[in-house]
């Protein structure tokens, strides 16, 4: 059914290019089946690239019936194609500017499906377009892993004020999104870049880090959590800003995400350090970014965000280890010797990012 499918959308792709009277650049089959995601009920997903003098006929979208299949056909003017890679392969977040996040929702969707897309009618604008993307793919992954973070800023909220207030029915709810938004950017760091997140649970099967709690994520995403309670909902959360912190860290050093020692926090902690969970964590132009909505801003520089990052319970022997091992992979992380490494826990005690006990986050409400 893909397989008809897909070749129905061809062949309508062929067919409007052949009939535009020159109109058409070119054409390319993009979306979730493009990108290998999709089923058979998925739509196929054409896109018509015009050329200049036909914006009458760009930024819109058509359906079509194709012996029996249905294909969705958006047309853009070659400005707006263009427009829209630029702005995604340039961007830089800065800590001053992190609701132009949100604005990049429908530019970032169409690069990523470029990205995943099959040429149907070439063209050397297209071939240009993928090309420049497929060059700035750091750059590209870096936004991605962003605007999920971001993603969870915007659900934590919802989430904290439900649980504090015993409503775990709605607490579930928001935290449904919550954890899929902490799945697409574990998926993204891992080189997964698909912008809808309907289909994280096979983005992250396919790209399978190592030492990934996938029970314990599944358990979150669908509000099994409940059962357990409100201190459950505080392990969600530390939970979330361990999968955003990996991403973002791990991501940014192009290490495989299977080298973070742990996901998850000992059990049953004796002497350990922990990290506030109220923090959200971004990458800018300046360095690593702790944003907690409303409140509080810190800008951490590379090796001190990995030891914040690495407050998930483990005692300051057990960081020190877990820094030389991440060392191996990570050079920033080399020169960080002991006494470093107990200098820069002091630091983040003072600021009150990290503490000998676990944060009650629900209690900062």
């Amino acid at each position: 059914m893909v397989a008809e499918k897909m070749d129905a959308a061809r062949r309508l792709g062929r067919a409007l290019a052949e009939d535009s009277n020159g109109a058409v650049d070119s054409v390319y089959l993009a979306g979730s089946l493009t990108a290998g995601l999709g089923n058979p009920t998925s739509d196929a997903d054409l896109f018509v690239l015009v050329n200049p003098g036909a914006e009458t006929d760009a930024d819109d979208v058509t359906q079509y019936n194709v012996d029996g299949h249905r294909v969705d056909v958006e047309r853009y003017s070659l400005a707006n194609v263009e427009e829209q890679v630029e702005r995604i392969i340039t961007f830089e977040l800065r800590r001053d500017g992190l609701t132009e996040l949100h604005k990049l929702a429908e530019p970032l969707d169409f690069v990523l499906r470029l990205r995943t897309s099959e040429t149907v009618v070439d063209s050397a604008v297209l071939s240009r377009l993928k090309k420049r993307v497929a060059g700035s793919l750091a750059a590209v992954q870096r936004t991605a892993i962003n605007h999920a973070a971001i993603g969870v800023n915007g659900h934590l909220e919802d989430f904290l004020g439900a649980a504090a207030e015993g409503d775990l029915d709605t607490a579930a709810f928001a935290g449904q999104e919550l954890v899929a938004y902490a799945g697409k950017a574990v998926a993204g760091a891992s080189g997964d870049l698909y912008f809808s997140n309907k289909w994280v649970y096979k983005q992250l099967a396919r790209t399978a880090v190592e030492g990934f709690p996938m029970e314990a994520f599944t358990a979150y995403q669908r509000g099994l959590w409940t059962e357990g309670g409100t201190d459950e909902a505080e392990s969600l959360v530390r939970f979330v800003q361990t999968c955003v912190c990996v991403s973002q860290l791990l991501g940014a050093a192009g290490v495989p995400l299977g080298a973070w020692p742990s996901w998850t926090p000992d059990a049953s902690p004796t002497q350990g350090l922990w990290r506030n969970p109220s923090y959200n964590v971004l990458t800018t132009t300046d360095g690593v970014l702790l944003h907690w909505e409303l409140h509080r801003q810190l800008l951490l520089k590379e090796p001190a965000a990995y030891v914040w990052a690495l407050c998930d319970g483990r005692t300051e022997k057990d960081i020190v280890v877990s820094v030389e091992h991440l060392a191996t992979q990570v050079p920033s992380l080399a020169a960080l010797d002991s006494a470093r490494i107990a200098s820069i826990l002091a630091s983040l005690r003072h600021k009150s990012l990290v503490a000998t006990e676990p944060y009650h986050v629900l209690g900062m409400v």
